[in-house]
């Protein structure tokens, strides 16, 4: 080889290792500023793992991070299917070299797994091992917080300058965990200022059920007794539903106390703790009760002289006073009409009085739920049949009994049939439909109706709340009173009830009874 063929193969050697630099750079200065736009650990590191395909080989690329102090996660990367042995092996051993850096160990219990990649459940052939393996510890203020591996099954021989470049980025990525953990802290500085500062309680519980963050309001109404608020099993089960309830303490003094709990989710629907939220509702409650216990002293002395006037009424018009004219008979049949509806009206505020009381008194006896539908389907019969109305039922030949007080059923599908036969327009239908689901007997009440608005659904069980109907229905009042009745029925049985509807589509009403 002459003088100028070793001058040009030197010369395209050193131009092959400045572009290999000018691309590991290059990569170098991505990973750095994907990182340093990225407040979020997880994506941190999945940048990582995605990163070290492009500048290092190997069969498997490990990221293990401890977060806070406590929480671990880990994200391991195939770069090809794998075997589960290995990966195995990997993973048990970039835990092992974590551990020995720091003076506390985690175990594999401890933390979160992520796989990217295909691991095979073959198991690893005769002699098939881990030939490769090189680790770089992650330090923030001299402490270690996490390892970057990287593993292959071959005989891979990392170059200095490859393992210069490895340091280099393990150096930029506790940088950014140093910077990460800083913005997080001072978040949580003012979120826990802004905690403390608010007049109802707050707690924070994670997803091992610690306390991580309470104030001193919340303190101060529980005592510290955290048993007051229920099991926290029971808020997970109910997951996308708050549980509320009323607390009612007697020490230091006499109170009310409204807890709201709630579970917390991620964008990808990770369990991530429980919140909940206190307040002191005695003066409402006290309010509510006075002006409940009004309303209860005003029907029971209103019904006193109805029955008196109704009486007089009734002997007007059997003649006990006298032969009367048309026009007299007419007057009174338009007095007893409306008196009879006041009475329902005095009725109904003191049936809701009584189960706002807790007072309502149930006879349950075990029960044919058939029979009740087909006794309400027989008191609307010729209404329906007067506004043209089909009504049906679908009921199954067998039914399990429910242990109920049927007449207060009987009351609670009464208001519902009438509801949707007063918002059934002439040729529409009403189905009523039970079954059984799971360990409840469902009841569904269907109509063709003009239906409900969706902004209402929520409030057609407040007491004296009046949807705003199409103004065909304009002339059709009630008291507002018969959907929250059938609500505390129900409830009070052990049930739910709910409404489905949309506007123009009809309206569906379902109750459960306990089986």
């Amino acid at each position: 080889m002459t003088e100028v063929d070793s001058l040009k193969e030197e010369n395209q050697r050193l131009r092959d290792e400045l572009n290999d630099r000018i691309f590991e750079l290059s990569i170098l200065y991505d990973i750095s500023n994907s990182i340093s736009y990225t407040l979020n650990y997880e994506d941190f590191m999945k940048i990582m793992a995605d990163s070290l395909n492009r500048i290092i080989d190997y069969d498997l690329c490990s990221s293990l991070l401890i977060l806070d102090g406590e929480k671990a996660r880990m994200i391991i990367r195939a770069a090809h299917p794998v075997k589960r042995d290995i990966f195995e092996e990997v993973k048990n051993n970039v835990i092992a070299s974590l551990n020995s850096l720091r003076p506390r160990a985690i175990s594999g219990e401890e933390i979160e797994f992520e796989v990217r990649g295909e691991i095979l459940d073959d198991k690893r052939s005769e002699g098939e091992r881990i030939v490769s393996s090189f680790d770089v510890p992650l330090f923030v203020r001299q402490e270690a917080v996490g390892i970057l591996n990287v593993a292959a099954v071959r005989d891979i021989a990392y170059s200095d300058e490859e393992i210069k470049l490895l340091y280099t980025l393990a150096s930029q990525a506790s940088a950014a965990i140093e910077r990460l953990q800083a913005v997080l802290s001072a978040e949580k500085s003012k979120m826990k200022v802004m905690v403390e500062r608010m007049s109802e309680g707050v707690a924070m519980f994670d997803e091992k059920d610690e306390l991580v963050i309470v104030n001193s309001a919340f303190n101060e109404m529980t005592g510290g007794d955290l048993s007051l608020l229920g099991e926290l099993d029971e808020i997970k089960k109910r997951r996308k539903q708050p549980k509320v309830l009323d607390i009612h303490l007697e020490k230091p003094f006499p109170r009310v106390i409204n807890s709201e709990s709630a579970c917390i989710e991620d964008d990808n629907g990770r369990y991530l703790g429980i919140v909940m939220l206190l307040r002191d509702v005695s003066k409402e409650r006290e309010i509510e009760q006075m002006k409940s216990d009004f309303v209860s002293l005003v029907s029971h002395e209103l019904r006193t002289p109805l029955v008196a006037i109704k009486g007089a009424a009734d002997n007007l018009l059997d003649g006990l006073a006298g032969e009367l004219n048309d026009i007299q008979k007419d007057c009174l049949v338009l007095s007893k009409r409306n008196i009879d509806r006041l009475n329902r009206l005095i009725s109904d505020l003191l049936d809701i009085s009584r189960i706002e009381a807790g007072k309502i008194q149930l006879n349950k006896q075990p029960a044919d739920a058939a029979s009740i539908v087909k006794d309400v389907l027989g008191l609307f019969q010729a209404s329906a049949k007067e506004k043209n109305i089909a009504l049906e039922s679908l009921l199954p030949e067998e039914l399990p009994l429910v242990t109920i007080d049927s007449d207060k059923i009987n009351q609670v599908l009464t208001n519902l049939v009438g509801n949707a036969l007063k918002f059934t327009p002439a040729q529409g239908k009403i189905m009523i439909k039970v079954f059984r689901a799971e360990n409840f007997l469902r009841v569904e009440v269907r109509d063709t109706g003009v239906g409900i608005p969706k902004q209402d659904l929520e409030k057609v069980f407040d007491k004296f709340y009046q949807v705003d109907r199409n103004k065909s229905f304009t002339s059709v009042k009630g008291t507002g009173l018969g959907l929250p009745i059938s609500k505390g029925i129900v409830e009070r049985h052990g049930g739910k009830i709910w409404a489905e509807s949309e506007a123009g589509e009809g309206s569906k009403f379902i109750f459960t009874l306990p089986v």
